[in-house]
């Protein structure tokens, strides 16, 4: 009898350890997830705001070369001849097609292609826009007549306080493009970029570009 209860002591106190250790083990790869599943949503969150930073400082950029062009157009004078100003190699380098309409419904474009004829500036909605905010807006993505997705950045150039016409610039955004698919997720998934009414603009899977 005494032989038998000292078994099943035995096996009582194995038990509990077994069950002790089975709980450590449990709670010890508990720990581990949790401290994996922290690390990947800080590694994430880092990734994100280090590509939403290279996007912002890529774009302010850009809205400041074209800021300066409208600043420069103003001191010239919007009706002398700007063919010069507009073929500036840092806009030449930086935009697709660099133009300024005026008031009175002038158009200066580089590179220079023929415009349709009748061609009004004036009634161009980049240039509506401008007039409207009076300051310098940024249009929504769209697909450039020469290929690729692009926005057109617009600034309003002032004379005496009054908008006398506005600089407008194509910006392709190919290198957005590639910022965006540089972003690594570890294998976990990819970066994306949503305008503001939801519509995806750059995104690995292509056949989602333009979409909601």
């Amino acid at each position: 009898m005494t032989l038998k209860f000292r078994h099943k002591i035995l096996l009582a106190a194995s038990g509990v350890v077994v069950l002790a250790f089975a709980l450590f083990t449990l709670y010890n790869d508990y720990l581990q997830r949790t401290t994996i599943n922290q690390n990947l949503e800080s590694s994430v969150g880092q990734a994100g705001q280090l590509t939403a930073s290279s996007v912002q400082n890529w774009l302010s950029g850009r809205i400041l070369v074209l800021e300066n062009l409208a600043q420069n157009v103003a001191f010239q004078g919007v009706n002398s001849d700007l063919s010069g100003l507009v073929s500036q190699s840092s806009l030449v380098s930086t935009f697709q097609f660099t133009y300024v309409g005026d008031s009175k419904g002038m158009f200066t474009q580089r590179p220079n292609v023929d415009m349709p004829a009748g061609y009004d500036p004036r009634q161009r909605p980049w240039y509506k826009s401008t007039v409207d905010a009076g300051k310098t807006i940024l249009s929504a993505p769209y697909l450039a007549s020469v290929g690729g997705l692009v926005v057109t950045i617009a600034s309003p150039v002032k004379t005496a306080g009054q908008v006398s016409g506005v600089a407008g610039g194509d910006l392709s955004l190919d290198t957005l493009v590639k910022i965006i698919n540089s972003v690594e997720f570890g294998g976990i998934g990819y970066a994306f970029l949503v305008s503001g009414d939801g519509q995806i603009i750059v995104s690995p899977d292509k056949d989602q570009v333009m979409k909601t």
